[in-house]
């Protein structure tokens, strides 16, 4: 069963996951320098400005790519299902952690990051407002009036 608790330990176990992709990511850039290159044209024709565009749709793709790959092993590293831990269950570790799963919840993960975190945070104020058992906000003083 979803509830309030797992979705907030689901959500964190993406972003974290999401977050120690990005670093793989940034890694792969000091290494490789074609994927930390913003390319230009050299001058203002057709056809380097299609080539200068083409490379950065590549370099994007492989971010993306290695983004991925890298989120779909940390996922299989730890053997923990994202699904299982959304629901609730008593033991979110699997067996075969390798499946295509696995590499679905890194798509999920790096695609979906900005949306997580935005509801992480949204999720924590919701829990600390119900947590901190404050009655609901009355009027400070009475408000009269006529009635016609």
């Amino acid at each position: 069963m979803v509830t309030l608790d797992s979705s907030i330990s689901f959500l964190i176990y993406i972003t974290a996951v999401s977050s120690a992709a990005s670093g793989v990511t940034e890694a792969f850039k000091s290494v490789i320098p074609f994927l930390a290159t913003d390319y230009e044209a050299k001058e203002n024709c057709w056809e380097d400005q299609y080539r200068a565009a083409r490379l950065m749709h590549y370099k994007r793709f492989f971010n993306l790519l290695i983004s991925v790959l890298a989120a779909g092993v940390i996922f299989g590293m730890l053997g923990l299902d994202p699904a299982l831990i959304l629901t609730g269950a008593e033991s979110a570790y699997v067996k075969n952690s390798w499946q295509l799963g696995t590499w679905m919840w890194g798509i999920v993960a790096v695609f979906g990051s900005p949306f997580f975190a935005s509801l992480l945070k949204i999720l924590e104020s919701f829990k600390q407002s119900v947590d901190s058992n404050l009655p609901p906000n009355r009027p400070r003083r009475k408000v009269s009036g006529t009635r016609e």
